[in-house]
């Protein structure tokens, strides 16, 4: 079986950034690779990022497999569109007239008409796919009828089927991942990672991780987890690793167990990062976090706004976050945050007081991510209700980094824009706040000097600065930038003057207010007067 992930075409998601961005090994199909060697079948992994997927790399990758192939597409909702080209590529070519295209990942699971409906998907696999994968595996290498499978969807006479979910997999039961499947690409690889559980008990409107695996929180034992961070210590040398987990802290005790393994086996010798909610932890289990090796803990804050977080079923208060950050910080742990603009019913004052808040939380990183209403989430179909929900062809608004990202002159459509509030205006809002929070010397220094930050993120290269092609890089980098810079600073005048043109002040004065109140707003953002974040109405 190949195993493909698609491009998700990253030098246009990620624009300027793309270089600067460690590139992540495509994780779900390399578990799946990993787990049919376990059960004794051969299965490669193509990925785009790597390699091109076209006829010549299938024939390749097949000269020594026995026909029928069986190619397995994951997908996002993003890279749709490069998935069924990539399946109609592989049904073009004749010597594989009998080959079967199985789909997979959140969009299928999700949507597995929209799929199938295309022509050249044979299969859809929903949710996790190890099980399904297993058995199709040997149906169709076998020429065995494989209808009856749980967890997968299929067209019969033009109807779709769609199967019972598959029961979901014993973690314990699973391999380890296969990294020595990726390091011949460790140069271009962030082999640093590992996970130890699925899942997440809550339910955010904005993600779409639900959908693979629902509501539903597995982890795997402590002592798996650890003989996986001694080979990758041991044997791969990674000193850094980055747990992958939605959420690293919903089980205090086995948390506190596995940290308490880490410090037995290792000591003071790894390092690593991780994802939790603010409201799950507490003195004890960040204690041994720290002794273990914790350095950093990402948290989605979303909003500083508990009306919004109540809308967005956060399950969290405003306090929570703070008190629950503010502790991570005193255990000597830093703390990085994102934050979603563009929530329904959001004013500009919600905007501006998520960037307040970051400032005055003192966050080692921040994002400002755009609202984006990924098929499978409540926030999907609430925009779809009413009827602000622009996907673009083939899902290509879908990004939820595209306001920072993308080439400033030619942009995408944001996905959703809530009522009352201009694209234009959202968007300078995401930019502003992302620019003004990063752009400070303090968080410039950091960003340089430090090398990097939460996986997925920022990361200069190793040594950049004695390498006279990566200054020359950076100085393109920051030029980029400082245009997205103008271009916002133009867009905030813009809607300055329309909103001063609205209350009907002559053109040349509001032009000349403006550009006075534009420069007093930037000047009192470069003077922070500590004390003043406290009196804002949402505290």
């Amino acid at each position: 079986m190949i195993l493909i992930s698609p491009s998700g075409d990253r030098p246009k998601k990620l624009g300027v950034f793309a270089k600067y961005v460690p590139l992540s090994v495509p994780y779900g199909i390399g578990a799946l690779a990993g787990y049919l060697h376990h059960k004794g079948k051969k299965a490669e992994v193509l990925d785009e990022e790597i390699e091109p997927a076209n006829p010549d790399v299938f024939r390749s990758k097949t000269k020594d497999l026995t026909p029928p192939y069986i190619f397995g597409i994951s997908s996002l909702t993003a890279g749709i569109a490069r998935s069924i080209e990539i399946a109609r590529t592989i049904k073009s070519i004749p010597d594989f007239s009998d080959a079967k295209v199985i789909f997979g990942g959140i969009h299928p699971t999700v949507l597995p008409e929209d799929v199938l409906q295309s022509g050249y998907a044979d299969i859809v696999v929903r949710g996790e796919g190890e099980k399904a994968l297993e058995i199709l595996y040997d149906r169709i290498k076998d020429g065995k009828d494989y209808s009856d499978v749980e967890g997968i969807s299929f067209l019969s006479n033009g109807n779709t089927i769609h199967n019972d979910r598959a029961e979901l997999v014993d973690l314990d039961t699973l391999p380890s991942f296969p990294y020595d499947m990726f390091y011949r690409y460790s140069s271009r690889y962030a082999l640093g990672f590992i996970t130890s559980s699925r899942g997440c008990p809550y339910d955010c409107i904005f993600c779409s991780q639900r959908s693979i695996s629902g509501k539903f929180y597995r982890f795997r034992s402590p002592e798996t987890v650890v003989e996986e961070i001694e080979y990758l210590f041991k044997y791969r040398g990674q000193r850094h690793l980055t747990f992958q987990d939605d959420n690293f802290l919903p089980v205090k005790d086995r948390t506190m167990k596995l940290c308490e393994l880490i410090i037995s086996r290792f000591g003071d010798s790894i390092s690593f990062d991780c994802q939790a909610r603010a409201d799950n932890v507490d003195d004890e289990v960040l204690a041994v976090m720290k002794q273990s090796g914790c350095r950093l803990i990402h948290v989605g804050i979303e909003s500083a706004s508990d009306r919004l977080l109540s809308l967005v079923r956060k399950r969290e208060t405003l306090q929570q976050i703070i008190d629950g950050v503010r502790l991570i910080q005193k255990h000597g742990i830093q703390v990085s945050g994102t934050f979603i603009l563009g929530f329904p019913t959001e004013t500009s004052e919600d905007r501006k007081a998520a960037y307040e808040l970051a400032k005055e939380l003192d966050l080692a990183f921040v994002r400002f991510n755009n609202a984006t209403p990924y098929p499978g989430t409540k926030l999907y179909e609430m925009a779809k209700t009413q009827g602000r929900f622009l996907p673009g062809d083939n899902w290509e608004n879908l990004n939820a980094c595209g306001s920072l990202t993308e080439n400033p002159f030619r942009r995408n459509k944001l996905s959703f824009v809530p009522d009352g509030v201009s694209e234009g205006e959202l968007r300078n809002d995401i930019i502003k706040y992302n620019m003004f929070f990063s752009l400070r010397p303090k968080r410039v220094f950091r960003l340089v000097f430090n090398r990097f930050g939460p996986a997925g993120w920022f990361e200069l290269p190793e040594n950049w600065f004695l390498k006279p092609g990566e200054w020359y890089s950076l100085l393109r980098f920051s030029a980029k930038i400082g245009i997205n810079f103008l271009v916002m600073l133009a867009g905030i005048l813009k809607y300055k003057l329309r909103s001063l043109n609205d209350q009907g002040m002559p053109p040349q004065q509001s032009a000349e207010y403006a550009a006075s109140a534009r420069n007093t707003y930037l000047r009192k953002k470069r003077q922070h007067i500590p004390g003043t974040f406290q009196q804002q109405s949402w505290r």
